[in-house]
């Protein structure tokens, strides 16, 4: 299971050797993570899980309609692998991504705690961060989910790109 190197994922599905196992793993793994991640949500405020549930469900539905456009209009072979295993490769990218900016964030936080520049934490300052946080990951997503599938439905030869 490739877990961060989409390039390689890429070059495998324009080769077609990602095999239905493979695509199955990439779904249960993700449904898994999400699951998961899902049962660790703060207490944020009404308006802010709100605001997150509806950017996130009309993005989704946008995404996913662009996705199977996109490989409509390209070569029309194996959406289904895809996307299952495009997403997954994209949401580890995202997530390894905003745990670096997390920590960046909480470490700076803390040095200006420290130090007596700021003093505890002002809850509509965070609020606002989580949301930007949120909106900028989110739309990191579907670049990279996008471009991904624009790339393998571009692709000439399948075969070089199992040579890759």
């Amino acid at each position: 299971m490739i877990l961060f190197n989409i390039k390689k994922l890429e070059n495998l599905l324009i080769a077609e050797k990602l095999t239905d196992k493979q695509a199955f793993n990439y779904l249960l793994t993700y449904l898994i993570i999400s699951t998961i991640a899902a049962s660790f949500t703060s207490d944020l405020p009404v308006w802010l899980e709100s605001t997150q549930f509806f950017v996130n469900l009309i993005v989704l539905i946008w995404g996913v309609r662009k996705t199977f456009e996109i490989n409509r209009e390209g070569d029309n072979k194996d959406y289904f692998k895809r996307i299952i295993s495009l997403s997954f490769v994209a949401g580890i990218r995202v997530g390894v991504f905003a745990l670096i900016i997390l920590f960046i964030y909480n470490l700076i936080y803390e040095i200006l705690n420290a130090t007596g520049v700021i003093s505890g934490k002002n809850p509509n300052y965070e609020n606002l961060l989580i949301l930007g946080g949120f909106l900028i990951a989110t739309g990191y997503y579907y670049y990279i989910l996008l471009s991904s599938f624009k790339r393998v439905n571009a692709a000439e030869d399948p075969l070089q790109a199992a040579l890759e």
